[in-house]
């Protein structure tokens, strides 16, 4: 893999496992996002009710975050996992047997939002602690790459075929279809290795939760990275904005939608490719800067398109943007927590990441409400540009970040290579 060291962690089999099932998954999962996004706002018209959504997702995320990283840390992250991927799977079943009946109203929506969002809680911090387990340090970037890969992928194929389906078998298949997507990564989980628990000293859940968030606050260059992690999650594009832009901006269909995601989706795998075949970067810190500015910048640009193509090609701007900068973001923030405290610190930078992701939906909804998505978007952008400016000010140990220990090489055991 020397054309591309970015996929050196393909070759420990234990992470090509978990690589194949969770895309397989993911493209699932995003099919069903596409749908739910596109049913509620069908159903209702309202943009508020739409954010109010994606704000129920959020909700879950923000009481069990902090304390499914303790948990992480305490029990079998493989069998926490088969338990989470297990339940997604039997909601995503219920709901398409609700849809397809043709019954479903706004609360069956909400409530499915609701549990899957509490499994998600649980399931991703768990996933995230397990790289180290999987993979070399030296590789963590690499490893971040991939897995953010997953998601690129996922999102460029998951939103057209779910547009596809809709128009021609109707709003139930999707569900159906993810339901049985989660047998892949369910299957990669039982035909991987029991990762190893942390030998510490153990106090109270309560105690290791409160202990987490001191660590983790603790640390200045982690608590910066929270707070551009939750502005850039609260203010950027997301499917709500997109879904809004889409019918009332440029007055296309569910179909016209799902190209649009998959544009996103698009620019997003196109700098996962281009991130693998440079393998790791060093300059971690000032790459992460630069590809901020760029995700504001297409942002902007996008905010004020009135031109589908235009705007298809903005997204994809925002996609390969915002994947440098997330990465980055990540794998410094893996490379500068304790092992000890690692599921419990990741639970916080997913707590602000996915919790303040599902909340932009309501601020979304408010603000196009308000404003109109001009307005909203371009104000988005320029409140995630200040974040930018800010923490480079104040803290130049960010953008100068470098690894500062050295690189282990080999896998973590001899069996995690194939």
């Amino acid at each position: 893999m020397r054309f591309a060291p970015g996929l050196a962690p393909l070759r420990h089999r234990d992470f090509a496992l978990y690589f194949t099932g969770l895309t397989v998954s993911q493209c699932g999962s995003w099919m069903e996002q596409t749908l739910t996004t596109w049913l509620l706002y069908d159903i209702t018209g309202s943009p508020v009710l739409l954010g109010i959504g994606g704000a129920l997702r959020g909700v879950p995320i923000f009481t069990f975050g902090l304390l499914a990283g303790a948990i992480a840390d305490r029990v079998d992250r493989r069998r926490l996992l088969l338990i989470t991927q297990s339940g997604s799977a039997l909601t995503s079943l219920g709901l398409g047997l609700v849809v397809a009946t043709g019954q479903v109203q706004v609360w069956h929506i909400y409530v499915a939002s609701i549990v899957n969002a509490t499994l998600q809680a649980f399931d991703a911090p768990a996933r995230r602690a397990m790289y180290t387990t999987m993979v070399p340090r030296s590789q963590m970037q690499n490893a971040i790459t991939l897995n953010a890969a997953v998601f690129r992928i996922a999102r460029l194929v998951g939103p057209s075929l779910a547009g596809i389906l809709i128009v021609t078998t109707g709003p139930a298949m999707p569900y159906f279809v993810n339901a049985v997507s989660f047998l892949a990564i369910i299957g990669a989980l039982l035909l991987m290795g029991r990762p190893p628990i942390v030998d510490r000293v153990r106090g109270s859940l309560w105690a290791e939760t409160i202990d987490g968030v001191r660590y983790t606050l603790g640390k200045r260059i982690l608590a910066n990275l929270l707070l551009l992690e939750s502005i850039h999650s609260l203010f950027g594009a997301n499917t709500a904005l997109v879904t809004i832009v889409a019918k009332d901006v440029l007055h296309v269909g569910p179909d016209g939608l799902g190209f649009l995601l998959s544009a996103l989706g698009a620019g997003a795998l196109v700098g996962t490719g281009a991130l693998v075949m440079s393998g790791d970067v060093g300059q971690k810190g000032r790459s992460m800067m630069l590809s901020g500015y760029g995700y504001v910048a297409s942002f902007a640009v996008f905010a004020w398109s009135r031109s589908y193509e235009l705007s298809a090609v903005t997204l994809a701007a925002v996609g390969f943007a915002d994947t440098w900068w997330a990465t980055m973001r990540n794998s410094i923030f893996q490379l500068q927590a304790d092992e000890a405290y690692r599921g419990r610190t990741l639970s916080a930078f997913l707590l602000v990441g996915r919790g303040m992701a599902q909340t932009s939906q309501l601020q979304t909804g408010l603000a196009v409400e308000a404003f109109g998505p001009a307005v909203a978007a371009t104000a988005g952008a320029a409140l995630i540009a200040v974040a930018i400016l800010g923490v480079n000010a104040r803290d130049d140990e960010v953008r100068r970040f470098r690894d500062p220990r050295p690189a282990i090489g080999g896998p973590p055991t001899d069996a995690a290579a194939s």
